[in-house]
């Protein structure tokens, strides 16, 4: 359940040292509600120094298993998981495995943005909003 593109974020920004970190997610899940919910984005902000600062992921429209599941923890865990369903939903039966046949590929797509301020001052609903419209690059 830990993720394929995981960060994890500075001490004064984590929830837990209850010095002001906030996480914050496209469906408007807060801090532990975040956790295993499915989101277009998730932003983790807290203060560094004196200022507050944020990193937001965003995951593409395009991307495998969109939108994809957090595994984002208040403790400063922030991960990115197409594949946690299993252990996200806790339903008997439901298993996030994908067996890709030779040749055949899945393409995850996500954006990293550093920022300062909260999710809402950055305008990260916006900036996902110009993301999803953006055609993908084309990998060869």
């Amino acid at each position: 359940k830990e993720g394929t593109f995981g960060i994890r974020v500075a001490e004064t920004i984590r929830v837990d040292t209850k010095k002001g970190g906030r996480i914050v997610n496209s469906e408007g899940n807060r801090d532990a509600e975040a956790w295993g919910k499915r989101a277009a984005w998730v932003d983790y902000s807290g203060p560094v120094a004196d200022s507050i600062v944020g990193i937001a992921v965003l995951n593409h429209p395009t991307s495998f298993r969109f939108p994809t599941y957090w595994h984002v923890r208040t403790y400063g865990l922030f991960a990115a998981n197409p594949f946690g369903q299993r252990d996200f939903e806790r339903r008997q039966g439901v298993d996030g495995s994908h067996r890709l046949a030779e040749g055949d590929s899945i393409v995850l797509r996500y954006r990293v943005i550093l920022h300062r301020g909260r999710a809402d001052e950055a305008g990260i609903a916006e900036r996902f909003a110009q993301y999803a419209a953006e055609a993908p690059a084309e990998i060869p």
